[in-house]
């Protein structure tokens, strides 16, 4: 890793341009929320500034859908908090040691406020990030050649895939991932998204599976993706269909493939861990 990469982040350094998850406990299962950072009048942050000094984060109400109404999710007992997980342009920091309550203030604004006992949140590899089954047929570009994919399991940093096609795909150049959602006979393209094979794994009996990871600059959007399957799993409800993000199909992808890996790449291609890539 590079020494020139930040390697903490306070939490009042936190802003409505990053990409904000909670990782929790609910019903038995760990799941990332994805949150929304919490605007507040000039009136609203002095309270919470004598009361919490520099060691909270206010999000938008996190809610859930029961028995057909949404209700504020309630951080105690089973849906015990695991981490914060902030995205932003220094990379992905996490928080621990958190607390989330429901606060009302003045002005009658409700919301949730995390109150971190740690106020440091520690730089850390995105591929530890919470991964989601998917077994879903995608489509992966490579130059001019297109091929078919089942997509296995996803993470806000990479996944694993099949090819289907009966062209191999060449582990050593970038690639365009089509990340495409299905609801019903409907299907639509959640977004294009630059990687690189990491890894290959080669089965007894099977096809080959191929482990990758994706450009840095996609991790905000991944994430809510992710955050988005993990409460199709709780519900049993589709998150969203007719309201899922849409990427331009312009040839500027095939443009920006070579520069937009750089070094996020090359360092994560550099880095030991102990921990198994998707």
């Amino acid at each position: 890793m590079s020494d020139n990469k930040k390697q903490q982040l306070h939490i009042s350094e936190v802003t409505s341009n990053d990409s904000i998850a909670v990782t929790a406990m609910m019903d038995g299962k760990k799941v990332e929320i994805s949150c929304t950072y919490a605007e507040l009048t000039d009136e609203q942050k002095a309270f919470l500034d004598v009361n919490y000094g520099n060691h909270y984060l206010p999000v938008e109400l996190i809610t859930m859908e029961v028995d057909g109404e949404m209700v504020p999710v309630t951080f105690q007992g089973q849906n015990s908090v695991l981490q914060v997980v902030v995205v932003n342009p220094d990379g992905v920091f996490k928080f621990e040691n958190i607390l989330i309550r429901k606060t009302t203030l003045p002005g009658e604004k409700t919301f949730h406020l995390i109150n971190a006992v740690s106020t440091l949140g520690i730089r850390f590899n995105r591929r530890r990030g919470v991964r989601v089954n998917v077994d879903t047929r995608m489509e992966l570009e490579q130059g001019e050649e297109k091929f078919v994919i089942l997509v296995r399991e996803i993470s806000y940093c990479g996944f694993s895939f099949i090819n289907l096609s009966q062209s191999d795909v060449d582990i050593n150049k970038p690639f365009i991932f089509n990340l495409i959602e299905r609801d019903g006979d409907k299907s639509f393209s959640y977004g294009k998204f630059i990687g690189k094979v990491h890894r290959t794994e080669e089965q007894k009996s099977g096809p080959t599976i191929y482990g990758c990871i994706l450009a840095d600059k996609h991790a905000d959007q991944l994430q809510k993706y992710v955050a988005m399957k993990q409460l199709e799993v709780l519900t049993g409800k589709k998150a969203f269909a007719e309201d899922i993000q849409k990427t331009s199909n312009s040839d500027r992808w095939r443009a920006e493939v070579a520069d937009a890996l750089g070094d996020t790449l090359i360092d994560n291609s550099a880095e030991n861990t102990t921990e198994n890539e998707n």
